[in-house]
């Protein structure tokens, strides 16, 4: 039984060599079986979430924790608060492999944005496109910052620029990410007319939340409102309101809640965005969606992000 528990089939050795080595930080790529490939490609899944913009003819994989923040004319901005990590991409057509370089060097300037690159370029080749990299740093809105800025190229005039960094003090940790987010780049056929998608994924496994007050004789905080918008676009929103009112003798506190569940979809009227939320009971709500500092505004009320524990 001893002899026998020491032999081991290479298809085993393998297996069990691969299983224990993996992460996303530290994957083995050049392990050549085929189970090591597939897990891998699990490994990256489960802590990734594949971002496809259809209008603007690209997409790639981003850790989950990474959001898009913004639209800015032909910036996008994702962000992750936990890691202070930051990535902007902006479309620029026409750009191709007698440009890419110039554009590199000029860096990237945008409002409260100077980055300048700080390296020499490094070729890339992705799935559908090729392009150039190349360290970079510069400030950001006032804080000092560490990253990588890359001219991306495909057919039919299709080209980008990408930044991916972090504040100085998270570059080193924050590296190999930025390099497998570049890494995922991939160049698709463009197809104006799909902005809304962005909106869905901004949405998407997103817990928003926002405070306020109501009412003229009320003190301190009164109500809160909340959405959890989950993946398979269904929807839980909680409304609690509690009021503290004075009658000149005295003061009278009562508390309200209410509870809704249901699904949710985006869509688009001319230049605007509007979520549809089709209650299981009640009637149906539409919000204009539009965002501001990297918030999301539901009509006129803006949301702060939270822990989504419903449906992460």
């Amino acid at each position: 039984m001893r002899i026998v528990n020491k032999i081991y089939t290479r298809k085993t050795l393998c297996l069990t060599l691969v299983m224990a080595s993996l992460s996303f930080f530290n994957a083995d790529l050049s392990a050549s079986s085929a189970e090591s490939k597939s897990q891998i490609r699990f490994e990256v899944q489960a802590l990734t979430r594949t971002y496809t913009d259809k209008t603007s003819g690209f997409s790639l994989e981003l850790p989950k924790d990474f959001r898009l923040s913004s639209e800015q004319g032909d910036l996008l901005y994702f962000q992750s608060p936990e890691r202070n990590g930051t990535m902007i991409v902006r479309t620029i057509p026409g750009l191709s492999l007698s440009t890419v370089q110039s554009r590199l060097r000029n860096g990237l300037h945008a409002e409260s944005i100077t980055i300048k690159p700080t390296g020499s370029p490094e070729t890339l080749q992705l799935q559908g496109a090729q392009g150039l990299a190349m360290d970079a740093g510069g400030s950001m809105q006032g804080r000092e910052i560490f990253g990588k800025l890359a001219g991306i190229f495909g057919p039919d005039d299709q080209g980008y620029m990408v930044l991916i960094g972090s504040v100085r003090e998270r570059w080193i940790g924050f590296q190999g990410t930025a390099d497998k987010i570049l890494g995922s780049f991939k160049v698709i056929p463009a197809q104006p007319g799909f902005e809304h998608e962005r909106w869905e994924y901004r949405l998407a496994g997103a817990h928003l939340v926002h405070y306020g007050q109501q009412g003229n004789y009320v003190s301190g905080e009164v109500y809160a409102e909340e959405y959890h918008f989950c993946r398979d676009r269904t929807f839980r929103s909680r409304f609690n309101a509690a009021q503290t009112q004075f009658d000149g003798w005295g003061q009278y506190t009562s508390s309200t809640g209410r509870k809704s569940k249901g699904d949710w979809r985006v869509s688009y009227d001319g230049n605007y965005a509007y979520l549809t939320l089709a209650n299981n009971s009640g009637p149906q709500q539409i919000f204009a969606l539009s965002e501001n500092s990297g918030r999301i505004v539901m009509d006129s009320t803006p949301f702060q992000f939270a822990t989504n524990e419903l449906c992460p």
